[in-house]
């Protein structure tokens, strides 16, 4: 009866109570019971044990969007333990146990049965079980016998064994996973180790979660000369997967990079089950789609947006169609849960490649005009899924507007090499990829599929997709990296040729012999060959290419070491393959990280710094060493590869001394004192005098000077910036148009410069984290309302 009443199947009795509900009659009878029939040496435990659970209860009531059940939880319980008197009186009434507990213990389930029960019944629905299994005790133990099987056992045993096939056969899922696993691990064999992932598009990621969460929450960024730029959304992502896998950024993103294709792979299998029943089928669609250019690109590329998209993209396409309302022959718009799946999809993979959300604008129109007749319910969905990532990844998502929608997380490492051929056959070139030609067959496969007269609807939607995704390719490969645009377009033309194979064998075997057998059976080999080609050759050859396990610190380890001292030097790298064009990063401490590439590119060139190094490179000018003191460089870098001038140009450079040169690159050392924080004459001659400094705050003693002098920071000048001495607040001031200083007196003291977040920038934080909370609980799913345990599954 207790066990009905919880599940709603029977009545609750809730009369002579002023304000109740059938669930809090029941939660408060079930803590009274319970509190009341304990016994007294495990009370606190049972109390504890109550409290929690309530808690945990609660916040799955409100994910469960039922939230007045969350209410009776709290009402039934609080309800219960502020009247102790009935407690009280209830155990004195119950008295002494008649039957000693040991007793009674064997008609109870045994510690932990419910845990192992539930972690049973999760890989039940996970891995499915047959009938037999359900039904008969032989399945795991039968075949067991002394002497070993023979006879009837024997025949026993082989039917058994293809069971198992037939099973596997009738769920491939979770054996698909581990065989793309396997091949991932096999083809990534140089990636696993020691060392940190980099290379490509890739930057090496902080040692700790702590550091990545305070990059994405800091409104200082202490790249290059600094600034307040937003931080990239994808950072908080990244942190919070670390957070999980034990703080270890550097797990978190192998999973992100070495997972993607076994991921994509599983994601592509699992999401087009509406599509077709073939299970062999949407496997062959999964490992297609598993193996595109694109995704092993990302991989060998480091393009670790573009691999959370091919893990996402089968998931958005099918989140998309049911809440625009496409698969509802009548018309109705998609329930409100699917588009929230929808938009929470759309918001992740936002911030990773930020391209989907005009590709998701672009066929978001579709379903507006063809369902006109309810342009209200079909317009405020569309509102919500794309103004949401907007608003949710804000003040980053308008910094991409108009056109920084082709920007993906990471480094810019050049735009793709695509021919026209590699296009049309799903390639977007450049490492980790093949030639189109290989996909050759998928491609006429989905053009095969236009001629069956059976699903129109579903084959033209797929190809108008595909359409797209060409269009944003071709688009994207002058000035970027096709990929994501390549990823769109693949996965449209699979849907387009799975829909198109479904029962594709029956039809052609109902012709005739004639050219329609023949070249559906070179269709088939080649749509068939090709990707197992590319899977033996991605073994064969390994997944790395520019990245690669790597040691994080960019600069000599002396360099690296030093830069961490009060001074907080800094190092000048320049990379060059000619003396037209130079490239340079103003790096601090040992490199640059994950997300630093984003912060740099938002706050703009510096003007100043661009012409100091120019002046360098050209050998014009006599105060070079003064110039780059000015920016606390300490070290100048010279990659391997850069023209034979450039060297020659910094050695003849006075204040300049040449180091070493290790491995191609070549170090010199700026011949005076440098720091990043320093006490100069308010007159603007004299020496400049170091001060201890951390790497954003300085708390230190500066000594008494002579007249007034001024703070100098190598760091940009902002408005959070504030210094007191002893206490009292320094004057704010802007040396050489961008350098961040404060007004010094003549008296020494207690010196304290800190950078205060603006309290705009700490609410839309609290705000951000809170829509994201409600967006996850809109997404899931909500409980349901009419379970009946006895009818059949």
């Amino acid at each position: 009866h207790a066990e009905a009443a919880s599940r709603e199947r029977r009545t609750v009795d809730c009369s002579g109570r002023t304000v109740a509900s059938p669930h809090k009659v029941d939660k408060a009878g079930a803590v009274y019971t319970l509190l009341v029939n304990t016994r007294t040496a495990v009370l606190p435990w049972v109390l504890v044990r109550l409290v929690l659970g309530t808690l945990l209860r609660t916040v799955a009531y409100l994910v469960g969007k039922v939230p007045g059940q969350a209410v009776d939880e709290i009402r039934g319980l609080l309800g219960t333990l502020l009247r102790p008197e009935r407690i009280i009186a209830g155990r004195r009434r119950r008295g002494r146990p008649q039957i000693d507990q040991g007793e009674l213990r064997a008609l109870f389930p045994p510690p932990g049965a419910t845990i192992r029960a539930t972690v049973e019944q999760a890989a039940g629905d996970l891995f499915g079980r047959s009938d037999a299994e359900v039904t008969s005790g032989a399945g795991r133990h039968g075949g067991a016998v002394e002497s070993g099987p023979g006879g009837d056992d024997a025949d026993f045993l082989e039917i058994e064994q293809f069971a198992r096939l037939k099973r596997i056969g009738r769920k491939p899922g979770p054996m698909l996973f581990l065989v793309l696993l396997f091949v991932s691990l096999v083809a990534c064999r140089a990636l696993l180790g020691s060392g940190a992932l980099a290379g490509g598009a890739l930057l090496p990621a902080p040692a700790a979660s702590g550091e990545l969460w305070s990059r994405y929450l800091d409104s200082w960024h202490a790249v290059g000369a600094g600034g307040t730029p937003s931080a990239p959304p994808y950072l908080a992502i990244v942190a919070m997967l670390a957070s999980v896998l034990f703080g270890s950024t550097g797990l978190a993103v192998t999973v992100l990079l070495v997972c993607s294709v076994p991921l994509a792979g599983v994601t592509a299998y699992f999401a087009s089950r509406p599509l077709v029943e073939s299970r062999l089928l949407r496997a062959w669609a999964a490992v297609v789609y598993a193996f595109l250019p694109a995704a092993t690109g990302a991989l060998a590329g480091g393009r670790i947006g573009t691999a959370v998209l091919a893990v996402l993209l089968p998931l958005i396409a099918r989140a998309g169609i049911a809440a625009s309302g496409l698969a509802n022959a009548s018309g109705t718009p998609g329930s409100w849960r699917a588009t929230w799946a929808y938009t929470l999809l759309l918001t992740i993979t936002t911030a990773f490649t930020p391209i989907v959300w005009p590709v998701a604008l672009v066929l978001g129109l579709a379903p507006l005009a063809v369902r006109r007749t309810d342009i209200t319910a079909h317009g405020l969905r569309f509102l919500a899924q794309l103004g949401t990532p907007l608003l949710v990844l804000a003040p980053w998502s308008l910094s991409l507007l108009p056109f920084g929608f082709f920007k993906e997380a990471g480094l810019d490492y050049g735009p793709s090499a695509a021919s026209a051929l590699d296009l049309l056959g799903m390639s977007p070139g450049g490492p980790g990829t093949v030639s189109g030609l290989m996909l050759i067959g998928v491609v006429l496969a989905a053009l095969a599929a236009l001629l069956r007269s059976e699903r129109q609807f579903g084959i033209w939607t797929a190809w108008a997709v595909a359409l797209v995704g060409l269009v944003l390719a071709v688009l994207s490969n002058g000035s970027t990296w096709a990929g994501p645009a390549t990823l769109v377009y693949g996965l449209a033309l699979l849907t387009a040729a799975v829909l198109g194979a479904d029962g594709a064998r029956a039809r052609v075997a109902e012709q005739s012999f004639g050219w329609r057998q023949p070249l559906a059976a070179l269709i088939a080999f080649a749509a068939l060959a090709g990707p197992l080609v590319i899977a033996f050759g991605w073994m064969i050859r390994g997944a790395d290419g520019p990245v690669e396990r790597q040691d994080p610190v960019q600069v000599p380890a002396f360099v690296a070491e030093e830069s961490g001292t009060q001074d907080q030097a800094r190092t000048l790298v320049l990379d060059s393959d000619s003396t037209a064009r130079v490239g340079y990063t103003l790096v601090r401490g040992s490199g640059a990280r994950l997300g630093d590439a984003e912060s740099a590119a938002a706050d703009g060139e510096n003007a100043r710094l661009d012409k100091v190094v120019a002046n360098l490179v050209a050998g014009s000018g006599a105060d070079q060493a003064d110039q780059l003191g000015k920016f606390a460089v300490r070290y100048v870098l010279v990659r391997k590869g850069a023209p034979r001038e450039v060297t020659r140009v910094l050695d003849a450079t006075p204040g300049l001394s040449r180091l070493s040169q290790q491995g191609g690159s070549a170090l010199w050392r700026v011949d005076q004192e440098v720091a990043r924080a320093t006490i100069v004459p308010a007159a603007g001659s004299g020496t400049a005098q170091p001060v201890a400094a951390g790497p954003v705050e300085i708390h230190t003693t500066v000594p008494a000077g002579s007249g007034a002098r001024v703070l100098r920071l190598a760091d940009t000048a902002s408005e959070g910036w504030t210094a007191t001495l002893d206490g009292r607040p320094l004057t704010r001031t802007t040396l050489d148009g961008w350098a961040q200083g404060f007004q010094l007196p003549a008296s020494g003291g207690k010196l304290d410069v800190t950078f205060d977040d603006p309290i705009t920038h700490t609410a839309w934080l609290w705000a951000q984290g809170f829509l994201a909370v409600v967006l996850v609980v809109l997404a899931l799913p909500g409980r349901r309302r009419d379970v009946d345990d006895d009818l059949p599954e």
